[in-house]
């Protein structure tokens, strides 16, 4: 008997050991084991992992309790535990692990330690217990640093701010030999302002080609980051995690072009890597390219039909091509199978922000604030949806709530720019556009033209037109072709003339003429151009006297005669009103032209408005007077 127990334990080890084996193979082996030895500990850990990894988890539940509490060891509590927390048995899953709300702060450390700690962090983040999630998150790190999944968690929920970040990254108690992994760490996570040398990976432009944007590229003789780095290092900017970070820096940059081909050289060589999938499909959003996430979300559908990404995907092409209905219809699906997909949730929000559903929006923007605590992005959008309802105050609160967690987006001071415009604030909204300008990538993109018009129009508020007109030239530089900066530009001038100015009036007609070229049905061009033709004219033509004829000849008859074409003398009865000729109207003197000095570009404060709307994909009001 225990020659062939010993045998048969042999075999079922090896065939727990292969993953490639057959899963009923060696449940059969390990279930025939634990009836030969009387359900011997070793036997009955052994059937319980065979089980546990066919995902049979309540069997191998019972095959662990027929081992006694006295003889249950680490390994086989973890795996108790894991077994409860994959049958969504989140409390039973803490009392095996021994429960505990707030990890000791001395006790054992190491890599078993770390594992219960992860799994004890996983059970009360289901439980929508973050903060205590958090507690367990950090002590796993500080029994073993390298247990990536907690820091991996954390980052993934948001469920720290980047400041937070920053210091538990500090904080690992690490040798010099794995000084990499704190390289790795601070350029995975969330933080937007990384110091790390690994964030210097190489970055491929448009076009393929290497470029420089901030940050040397490697690959040359001259490369002064590359020779002074350590060999791990530099051996790890190849890493398919370090390119995935980089690529999510230059997004949350808005250098969307970068990220989109530095994540399409990183899935040619890793087409699998799911973990990349969410930014990508974000990236192709932004830069509307509909066949590609048609494509992508067809293969995904074939491949991974349970996975959350899939769902987000076939949702975000239908954000792109604008039926809003079905992409609401698949974020809600998405965060159905993933409760903890953040970009769902602000997908879902922007769905139904896009039909101006206000209501619905904020209860999912307010969802993924409750989730993802970390992240300002759902707090942002609150602020949003109060300000486009004209609700200041609460979006005074939210956008105020926003810069606590993450100050450096220029998303985020644009939007508290325009709030303060709208208050009239016009200081403080010119050094809130600033911050947003030194924010934002240089060079700047199109997609920042109307974080640029927001300033001019701060500007132009303000009276100073010289700094107004350039930096809508600025503007213009970025996005030629967008009307509503040509008629902006065209009211500043307007405005800066004071219908006194041939030179300013003429620049604002030639911009008129230009924001009509481009949009015909432009009201606002059409209007004022009409009243710059007018101001040009009444500014143009000389002044003269008025000059009062008379067509009467008292030499011929006393008053009632007149010349005919040829010459001839014709009488010509008296007016029974006036006892003498109809009267001509003699020609006015432009002294009296009503609409000299009396345009509303002259008249006084307390013009109207003609458009008050004002986000990052509209302009500012062009209002009648500055």
């Amino acid at each position: 008997m225990d020659a062939a127990t010993r045998a048969l334990r042999a075999r079922a080890r090896e065939y727990a050991s292969l993953t490639m084996s057959d899963a009923t193979t060696g449940i059969f082996l390990a279930d025939t084991l634990c009836a030969l030895s009387g359900h011997a500990r070793e036997d009955c850990e052994l059937l319980a992992q065979v089980l546990a990894r066919d995902g049979q988890h309540r069997r191998a539940l019972t095959a662990l309790r027929r081992v006694r509490d006295g003889e249950m060891t680490t390994a086989m509590r973890a795996l108790a535990g894991e077994c409860l927390f994959a049958m969504r048995d989140y409390e039973g899953c803490l009392e095996a692990l021994g429960g505990g709300e707030t990890p000791p702060e001395l006790g054992a450390r190491g890599a078993e330690e770390a594992a219960l700690s992860l799994l004890r962090g996983r059970a009360y983040e289901a439980m929508e217990s973050r903060t205590r999630a958090v507690r367990w998150y950090k002590h796993a790190l500080t029994c073993d640093a390298m247990c990536f999944g907690a820091y991996e968690a954390m980052l993934a929920t948001h469920m720290l701010t980047e400041a937070e970040e920053r210091e538990l990254v500090e904080s690992l108690e690490l040798d010099d030999s794995n000084a990499w992994v704190r390289e790795m760490y601070a350029v995975m996570g969330n933080s937007r302002q990384v110091t790390s040398e690994l964030a210097t990976v190489v970055r491929v432009g448009v076009n393929d080609d290497e470029f420089e944007a901030g940050t040397p590229p490697r690959g040359g003789a001259a490369d002064a980051s590359a020779s002074s780095a350590s060999s791990v290092i530099e051996a790890l900017r190849s890493s398919g995690d370090v390119r995935i970070a980089c690529a999510r820096r230059m997004y949350q940059h808005g250098e969307f072009a970068a990220c989109y081909v530095e994540l399409r050289r990183q899935f040619e060589l890793e087409p699998a890597r799911l973990t990349g999938f969410p930014l990508y499909l974000s990236t192709l959003v932004e830069l509307g390219k509909k066949n590609d996430l048609y494509l992508l979300a067809h293969s995904l559908v074939a491949e991974y039909p349970g996975k959350a990404v899939t769902w987000f995907a076939i949702g975000c092409y239908y954000m792109t091509t604008r039926q809003y209905d079905s992409a609401r219809k698949y974020f809600s699906k998405a965060t159905s199978i993933d409760a903890s997909f953040v970009q769902a949730w602000i997908g879902f929000g922007h769905a139904f922000a896009a039909q101006d559903e206000s209501d619905q929006a904020m209860a999912a923007y307010r969802t993924a604030t409750r989730l993802f605590t970390g992240s300002h992005v759902p707090v942002m959008s609150i602020g949003m949806e109060y300000q486009r309802t004209n609700n200041s105050s609460l979006a005074f609160q939210f956008f105020l709530k926003a810069f606590e967690i993450c100050d450096t987006d220029p998303l985020l001071h644009n939007e508290y720019g325009v709030l303060l415009y709208r208050q009239g604030d016009y200081e403080n909204a010119v050094l809130s556009f600033q911050q947003a300008l030194d924010l934002a990538p240089r060079p700047m993109s199109s997609r920042w033209e109307s974080l640029i018009v927001n300033m001019a129009q701060t500007l132009r508020k303000l009276g100073r037109y010289d700094e107004a007109i350039a930096t809508f030239e600025e503007a213009l530089s970025v996005a030629p072709k967008v009307a509503s900066t040509y008629a902006s530009l065209a009211f500043t001038y307007h405005i800066k003339s004071r219908c006194t100015e041939p030179v300013a009036l003429g620049l604002a007609i030639e911009y008129y003429h230009k924001a009509l070229a481009l949009r015909s049905s432009d009201t606002f061009s059409q209007t004022h151009l009409e009243l710059a033709l007018i101001d040009q004219s009444a500014i143009s033509i000389p002044k003269h006297n008025a000059v009062e004829w008379n067509t009467t000849f008292d030499a011929f008859g006393g008053g009632n005669t007149t010349l005919d074409a040829f010459g001839g003398r014709v009488a010509q009865p008296e007016s029974p009103e006036t006892g003498g000729l109809f009267p001509s109207l003699s020609p006015r003197s432009f002294q009296s032209t009503p609409t000299f000095g009396q345009t509303p570009f002259s008249a006084a404060r307390g013009g109207f408005d003609t458009n008050e709307s004002v986000d990052m994909d509209e302009s500012v009001d062009m209002e009648q007077t500055p």
